[in-house]
């Protein structure tokens, strides 16, 4: 922990060994196309979620695989698109306030999703190898890097782990009923 009077960030009273700005950046970055990448392989691997959910909720509409499809291509580009406008910012705190909600609340929260059905029925379901093996642990790195960027990020991930916790506790109160916005998701894809 030494001050080098050379360096540019012991000019602005920085420690050498602390990371520069461009570097606390550059992972962030980094990290986020991390679990944009887990996320694309997270929805491939739910491309038999018709059958699963038709086997699994009374209430299921009989949404063909088709569109499943087609939805599940249009959300991965979303989710893209989401990273991709977050990755151009130049601030790192700017770019950890646009990306936290598509980390802790879109990713995670759909592998929360995932997890609990495959411990309330039992069974394999379908995108619940990924978001344990990739989405959780890549998005964990990301919203770590987040709270390295700025320690007031915790407040808001905090904030996501409760509502993972209340979306669990749905989940299992609705038991073999979709969740209301899994009708209007399909509503669309069918429409």
């Amino acid at each position: 922990w030494r001050r080098s009077a050379a360096s540019p960030a012991a000019a602005r009273g920085r420690v050498s060994s602390e990371p520069s700005r461009e570097a606390e950046r550059s992972a962030l970055v980094r990290s986020l196309w991390w679990v944009a990448a887990a996320m694309t392989v997270h929805e491939a691997e739910e491309w038999n979620i018709a059958e699963w959910q038709q086997r699994n909720f009374v209430d299921h509409t009989g949404i063909p695989n088709e569109a499943i499809w087609l939805g599940l291509v249009v959300i991965t580009a979303l989710y893209l698109l989401w990273i991709l406008l977050a990755t151009r910012l130049r601030s790192p705190i700017a770019i950890a306030a646009v990306a936290l909600p598509a980390v802790a609340l879109v990713a995670v929260g759909n592998s929360v999703q995932h997890i609990t059905w495959t411990f309330l029925f039992a069974e394999y379901a379908p995108g619940v190898l990924t978001a344990a093996l990739l989405v959780i642990p890549t998005s964990v790195v990301a919203m770590w890097r987040m709270v390295e960027v700025d320690r007031r990020f915790a407040i808001p991930l905090l904030a996501c782990a409760a509502l993972w916790v209340a979306a669990s506790a749905q989940i299992v109160s609705a038991g073999r009923m979709l969740q209301p916005f899994q009708h209007q998701l399909q509503a669309v894809v069918m429409s």
